[in-house]
């Protein structure tokens, strides 16, 4: 039985200037402000890595499920599931394993990775790369986590993975 919900949510990614226009000042205060205005899910952004402490992210989860807010969580932008240099590809499931830690306290159901680009490698070598780190990264979790979703963006930068094809390929 799946614990996600069988029907749509909406909601942005992060907190944008309509936010504070209303008066908001802290990410906390976003998951009331979402019911309010209407809205039902949210993104939480870590697009420039995870910082905020457990404590944080576990009020904020909370608040997300006192306003029946559903979450996802974005992981850095840095990732790199293509990436030639062996080490920088493990830096990215360290950093995919952080952003799993961060979404697990915060309640998110999802985290969103982008795959990486081609560089100055074929496409077919970044998305053999991209899949490579994909299987190591579900290795190195042994089924901690299985509870939240890897999502795979798609992307529209002609040298970024992520065409509908190559997300379904890597999925």
């Amino acid at each position: 039985m799946s614990t996600f919900p069988s029907y749509p949510t909406f909601g942005p990614g992060g907190n944008g200037d309509w936010f504070r226009r209303d008066g908001m000042k802290s990410l906390i205060q976003t998951p009331g402000w979402l019911d309010r205005v209407g809205l039902d899910a949210f993104e939480y952004e870590a697009t420039r890595g995870v910082s905020a402490s457990e404590e944080s992210l576990l009020a904020f989860g909370q608040k997300a499920r006192e306003h029946n807010v559903r979450l996802s969580l974005h992981t850095q932008y840095y990732i790199s599931l293509s990436g030639v240099d062996p080490e920088k590809r493990l830096k990215s499931i360290d950093y995919i394993e952080k952003s799993l830690w961060a979404a697990d306290l915060i309640g998110a159901d999802t985290i969103v990775i982008h795959s990486g680009s081609a560089g100055k490698i074929s496409r077919r070598e970044a998305m053999a790369l991209s899949c490579d780190t994909l299987y190591a990264l579900i290795e190195a979790l042994d089924g901690q986590y299985s509870h939240i979703r890897l999502g795979i963006e798609t992307m529209g930068k002609l040298n970024q993975l992520g065409t509908l094809d190559e997300v379904l390929e890597q999925c």
